[in-house]
């Protein structure tokens, strides 16, 4: 028994098969670690990329709500209104809408109340952000919305950076809420938005402001009594005030640095607390300063105008930014009408929000303007109307409303859903 004990044949075999055993244990190990990893990494790829995606899909839905009604864009060769927007004002509370993954046009049916319309995608390389039929899945945009008063009825929340909470019924920009869910192979992310238009303060001094002389004949009027947005085109002194006027808010009608206001002809103004103000330590604002805004948002805000010429097709609504002189012969707009050189006002012309020239207004048709005016001037003469019956009357809501729709949307907060 000892010597087989001490027999060590077949000793060498043994630690080689054990050995090889080990070395095919630890070679398995590390695969199936490999592949674990392999498939985890896969895995947060397709959940960053479907992320990615869902991005996106806020990305063309905010796009297209900063659009003006009507703005039409190319998609598969045609060319298709690209905006969404809520048509009523005050907006609805239970107003929807839907972006599907189709093309413009061959959306579902909307249920009563609601928009819906295809995505602005090339055809035949949709990301997957939507649903051709879905209505779970369709990218899904609404009014945020708060029963403040306790009512059992929401209403619209309204974002007001100058109040304290910034959140309100009364007063601001509405509240957006963007809700898409993003696809990228078996992943799935699902986000929803908050945003708003950018938010404008307008800061005029008068319905009329300029820095030189102001030159009024004819049949003018020009009230810087605060009307309301819902004055009717048209509507002039003395049928205008106090029919229209805020309780509060009023300017003069005409603001000066130091110059002269002339009146001619059967020129009508009204201000409060005086009609003219022409002050040589008044000061006129900058296109900037009048905005609320620094130099560095104005750059931005004049980066991507929705017109840039008096010959555009009307209506000019949104951002009109014209380099040089400009001549309008009857037309209409909305927003911000800002012309480097002078501008010639002839026709019937109409307009809601601001109006700012870095030159010489002239008058000789029939111009109606609700909001506010700003003339710089050249060699001391800001304002020239010489014929025609151009109407100014100030609205502080016109202005704000009218400028805060011509901006890009901005997001306030980001969260994932479940």
């Amino acid at each position: 028994m000892p010597r087989i004990l001490r027999n060590e044949d077949g000793m060498a075999l043994a630690i080689t098969i054990i050995l090889l055993l080990s070395l095919a244990a630890m070679a398995l190990t590390a695969t199936l670690v490999g592949s674990t990893d392999l498939l985890v990494a896969g895995n947060q790829r397709m959940n960053s990329a479907a992320l990615d995606v869902a991005e996106a899909g806020v990305a063309e839905a905010l796009n297209r709500m900063s659009l003006t009604p009507g703005t039409t864009v190319p998609v598969g060769g045609n060319a298709v209104d690209a905006s969404i927007a809520d048509p009523t004002f005050p907006p609805n509370p239970n107003w929807k809408a839907h972006i599907y993954l189709t093309p413009i046009g061959a959306a579902p049916a909307a249920p009563a109340g609601e928009f819906s319309t295809g995505t602005v995608q090339a055809a035949g390389n949709y990301l997957q952000y939507s649903d051709p039929a879905d209505i779970n899945e369709a990218i899904l945009i609404q009014h945020k919305t708060r029963d403040f008063n306790g009512d059992g009825v929401p209403e619209v929340v309204l974002y007001d950076p100058a109040l304290v909470p910034p959140e309100n019924p009364n007063s601001g920009s509405p509240v957006e809420l963007v809700t898409v869910t993003g696809h990228q192979g078996t992943a799935k992310r699902s986000v929803q938005v908050e945003a708003i238009r950018f938010p404008i303060h307008p800061n005029v001094t008068a319905a009329l402001s300029a820095d030189g002389t102001v030159d009024l004949r004819g049949n003018v009027t020009v009230c810087g009594h605060n009307h309301r947005i819902d004055t009717p085109v048209g509507r002039q002194l003395p049928l205008c005030s106090p029919a229209w006027d805020e309780t509060v808010g009023h300017l003069p009608a005409v603001m000066t640095t130091g110059y002269a206001v002339g009146t001619r002809g059967s020129t009508d103004l009204l201000g409060s607390p005086a009609v003219t103000d022409t002050s040589s330590t008044n000061h006129f604002y900058s296109l900037s300063e009048a905005l609320g805004v620094t130099q560095s948002e104005l750059n931005d805000i004049l980066s991507s105008p929705d017109q840039t010429s008096d010959s555009d097709a009307g209506p000019y609504d949104g951002i009109t930014y014209i380099q040089g002189d400009a001549s309008f012969h009857g037309t209409n707009g909305q927003g911000l009408l800002y012309v480097t050189g002078d501008l010639t006002l002839a026709g019937n012309f109409s307009w809601v929000g601001l109006v700012y020239v870095e030159g010489q207004l002239r008058n000789t048709g029939n111009t109606w303007i609700l909001g506010g005016v700003m003339a710089r001037g050249e060699l001391h003469v800001a304002v020239d109307f010489g014929a025609g019956t151009p109407v100014i009357l100030y609205s502080q809501e016109a202005l704000t409303q009218a400028l805060t729709r011509s901006m890009r949307y901005v997001t306030l907060g980001w969260k994932e859903m479940d």
